[in-house]
């Protein structure tokens, strides 16, 4: 089944009498799949597609934590290389790389020298 297709995964509920599904893994969540069951008169188990971007997007999910003053780790946020390139090149700490958008996990590198700072860099552009 082509769970993108969001009416046939509904009407596939409706004509199998489920009534309860549990969406995973993230993909299916972030593009809606929750809601679109949800509208369908499906129970559903997982975050509407709006929830779902805070595991969809570091940026977004950072910029709402520091928006409502949840505690959580110094960011900078970045959407040209140069400019990241620029900043790493401009501390002495280490920093963590994250991937903003859907990773499968995967979207965090934790580089130890100023080099693989840069190849983090280039490998999340």
């Amino acid at each position: 089944m082509d769970v993108t297709d969001h009416a046939s995964v509904v009407a596939f509920c409706k004509e199998n009498d489920i009534s309860l599904v549990l969406v995973g893994p993230e993909i299916p969540l972030v593009d809606g799949l929750a809601d679109s069951l949800t509208v369908g008169g499906i129970k559903c188990f997982g975050p509407s597609k709006k929830a779902a971007q805070i595991e969809g997007s570091k940026a977004f999910s950072k910029d709402l934590m520091q928006k409502y003053n949840i505690p959580t780790a110094e960011f900078k946020t970045f959407t040209k290389y140069e400019d990241a390139k620029a900043y790493v090149e401009s501390i002495k700490h280490q920093v963590v790389v994250k991937a903003s958008g859907l990773a499968a996990g995967k979207g965090v590198l934790i580089p130890e020298t100023p080099e693989e700072t840069q190849d983090a860099l280039k490998e999340v552009k």
